[in-house]
């Protein structure tokens, strides 16, 4: 009997040592991109008042950390690379196993379309490694794999190329150690020592590109029916038996016909469900010159903080969200503020490209300096929408322009010419620029550059510090 016994207690601790074992091993051995975004989400034990949900057009379209510092709001944004509506369905229902909010903000991208989930399987990971194995995750994997579009779209070599030869299988999801165990050649340093996110799962996007919104009418619109469709009204019905109040959204890009079409078709869906619903397409809120990361799609940081201070207002004015910031259950956003502050002046005295650079300085708390030293900066048409975009007259600036300051994030701007500035320091320089956030100066940079009359456009040659 004793013997028995022994055998017993050696194969339970066994299991429970391999169980433990294959734990870590799966901890360490999985990519860390889904950890990484859920983290802060995970942490925080009391609710989010705001979750925003959707595409990659919302992770690069709403900063948390924004809405935070302007309005107290507590958010989280759930966007995901190539989310189908489908995917954006079983993201929120997970994640409201973890919090209640008063508002779901819906982005309503793709509802045209018929498939489940992105041809890109590492995009589903990203969206749903992170949440906890429960009846919800199984169930979400079982459907969102039940995708025939999707499988004939591959099938047919129509699918978008992904550099990963993953195959597509539901255990690949459920237990992500059957796929990264075989990632022992590809650890590296932030495998062992994740670098958190610092901007409440949403990602900034640096670069500048120009597009153009040739809208359609109002009454052109898709067709009912779609797989899109169905679920965002699961979403929508789900959060109103839940009682949480919902936002449809279609955020700003230079929208094709068939996108446009979907984007007029929800306003009959909002209208359906007594919902609100927020076309950028229709909203003058953006500047298609100044606030595209690319031609495409997506918007850089300056047009995020555009639409994120819009939901700011709204959520405040319309659905009574509070304000946060004085509350001791949330008093760690102050820290997690500084350190996303922090964030923003590397991304800032990290670049070289001035039109980045000048993008950078939209929408942020900021004290800015300029002294121009060579009046060919004007003769440059992008530099130019980049200056209006901070709030400076265009009419106002002229080659004999020497000085611009701007406070208050573009409220209160000054321009001098070289006579009322006086005579400056020359260091070889064609453009300094000095920068302030509250007392403590963030950056000062010298560009030194040419005008390139093909382009018509400035060619930096150098940047000092």
């Amino acid at each position: 009997m004793k013997k028995k016994i022994k055998r017993l207690v050696s194969c339970v601790v066994t299991v429970c040592l391999t169980a433990v074992f294959l734990s870590a091993l799966t901890n360490l051995t999985e990519r860390k991109a889904s950890d990484q975004k859920y983290a802060d989400f995970f942490s925080q034990k009391a609710d989010f008042d705001v979750l925003f949900m959707g595409t990659s057009h919302v992770l690069n379209a709403v900063f948390p950390m924004e809405l935070w510092h302007d309005y107290g709001i507590v958010s989280y944004n759930f966007g995901g690379h190539g989310n189908e509506v489908a995917t954006t369905y079983w993201v929120m229902e997970n994640a409201l196993e973890q919090t209640t909010p008063k508002v779901v903000v819906i982005d309503c991208l793709a509802v045209e379309k018929q498939q489940k989930s992105s041809e890109v399987f590492s995009f589903l990971h990203l969206s749903l490694d992170a949440f906890p194995l429960n009846l919800t995750k199984i169930k979400a994997v079982w459907d969102l794999l039940d995708d025939p579009v999707t499988e004939q779209r591959i099938a047919e070599g129509k699918a978008v190329k992904s550099k990963s030869s993953e195959p597509r299988t539901k255990i690949g999801l459920l237990w992500d150690f059957a796929v990264y165990h075989s990632r022992w050649n590809d650890l590296g340093r932030e495998d062992f020592v994740p670098a958190p996110s610092l901007e409440k799962g949403a990602e900034s996007r640096i670069a500048v590109a120009r597009g153009k919104l040739d809208r359609i009418p109002r009454d052109q619109k898709m067709k009912p029916g779609t797989t899109g469709e169905r679920y965002l009204r699961k979403m929508i019905e789900d959060c109103q038996r839940r009682g949480i109040d919902v936002i449809l959204t279609y955020l700003p890009f230079p929208a094709e016909k068939y996108r446009q079409k979907t984007a007029n078709y929800i306003y009959d869906v909002a209208e359906e469900y007594g919902v609100d619903y927020l076309n950028f397409l229709d909203l003058d809120v953006i500047d298609y010159q100044t606030d595209l990361y690319d031609e495409a799609s997506h918007l850089n940081p300056s047009g995020a903080r555009k639409i994120t201070d819009y939901f700011g207002h709204w959520l405040t004015e319309h659905y009574g969200i509070p304000d946060r910031r004085e509350d001791a259950e949330y008093a760690s956003w102050h820290g997690d503020y500084d350190q996303y502050a922090a964030m923003k002046n590397r991304n800032l005295t990290e670049r070289k490209d001035l039109y980045e650079y000048l993008m950078l300085l939209k929408g942020d708390d900021l004290e800015i300096r300029m002294d121009i030293r060579n009046g060919d900066l004007f003769r440059d048409e992008w530099i130019l929408d980049q200056l209006a975009n901070l709030g400076v007259d265009r009419d106002s600036l002229s080659p004999e322009t020497s000085s611009i300051s701007i406070r208050n994030r573009g409220r209160d701007v000054e321009i001098k010419g070289l006579a009322e500035s006086g005579p400056s320091e020359e260091d070889g320089a064609d453009l300094q620029i000095d920068v302030w956030r509250g007392e403590d100066q963030i950056d000062s940079a010298r560009f030194s550059y040419g005008y390139d009359p093909e382009t018509r456009h400035i060619a930096v040659s150098s940047v000092e510090r």
